[in-house]
């Protein structure tokens, strides 16, 4: 009878265990279709866990190491990367609008922080890491 309790407890426990990884927040895929530029037509439902997020239509920006990145919105899809941030975005453009002038800046919120992918960096932002690209001469 014991062993039949112990294999029913720990038969439960693996169940509840599984049950939290399959979870999905609808709510976050919906704020997913905006990702890479921030609108103020949604700002009032956004979960703002960065301090001070500007809320514009302007693309989402940051610079490091003397190079201005920019993000298209799109999601990382690298799985297994190491726990470790090479850096933290520590300041904010003071308008929402205009480009980071100094490293470790960005115009969407401060607390951030980003790992290095080759000639990418990935931005940790609300649980996603969010691909951003160097801005060049052409994309000017």
């Amino acid at each position: 009878m014991k062993k039949r309790m112990v294999t029913l407890i720990l038969a439960l426990l693996l169940a509840l265990s599984l049950t939290g990884c399959g979870s999905r927040d609808t709510a976050k895929d919906s704020e997913n279709a905006g990702i890479g530029t921030q609108s103020t037509d949604d700002a009032s439902t956004l979960p703002d866990t960065a301090q001070d997020r500007p809320v514009t239509d302007a693309p989402m920006m940051v610079m490091v190491d003397n190079t201005l990145y920019q993000s298209a919105g799109e999601v990382s899809t690298v799985e297994g990367r190491c726990g470790n941030m090479d850096g933290e975005i520590t300041s904010q453009t003071a308008s929402g609008t205009d480009a980071p002038t100094e490293n470790d800046q960005s115009n969407f919120g401060t607390g951030y922080g980003y790992q290095r992918m080759g000639d990418t960096l990935e931005v940790l932002i609300d649980g996603q890491w969010i691909v951003f690209r160097p801005i060049t001469d052409s994309d000017v």
